[in-house]
């Protein structure tokens, strides 16, 4: 770790919301496509030393689809040295989203198999940034980044 690198700790992490519910009038097909969101939120306390971080994960278009799926963790994050306020949206944005995503990514592939389903596993490439690249590669027909 770099000596400017503040240590961050995950004091807690808590399910806060746990969803599913199978689809019964769905017509099964070979090949599946289901449309999810995963969205990050963030806030810090007075003094930037401490995080409160949302990871929330929902499956879209539930009347299409073999089943629906909400799932939100909350995350507490002790930060030694303090950051600074310009660097609160890279934190919220990059940092907690990965070390939250190993959790949620767990939890979503385990609930679907229990429910009966192939794990749905959640790719963790959507951390990567693409803008950097000339131009992201193209989605296959019928699938999704977040999915692999």
């Amino acid at each position: 770790m770099a000596k400017n690198q503040p240590r961050i700790e995950m004091a807690q992490l808590r399910l806060l919301k746990s969803v599913f519910m199978a689809n019964l009038d769905y017509q099964h097909e070979s090949l599946v496509s289901l449309g999810v969101s995963l969205k990050n939120n963030g806030e810090f306390s007075d003094d930037d030393s401490r995080a409160y971080f949302r990871q929330s994960f929902v499956t879209l278009g539930a009347s299409s689809a073999p089943f629906l799926l909400e799932v939100e963790f909350w995350a507490l994050f002790l930060i030694d040295p303090p950051i600074m306020p310009l660097e609160r949206r890279h934190y919220v944005r990059h940092v907690f989203p990965r070390l939250v995503f190993p959790y949620m990514r767990e939890y979503v592939a385990e609930t679907t198999r229990r429910g009966g389903f192939t794990p749905l596993v959640l790719n963790p490439e959507i951390f990567e940034d693409t803008r950097a690249e000339p131009e992201a590669p193209p989605v296959p027909e019928g699938g999704n980044k977040w999915i692999h």
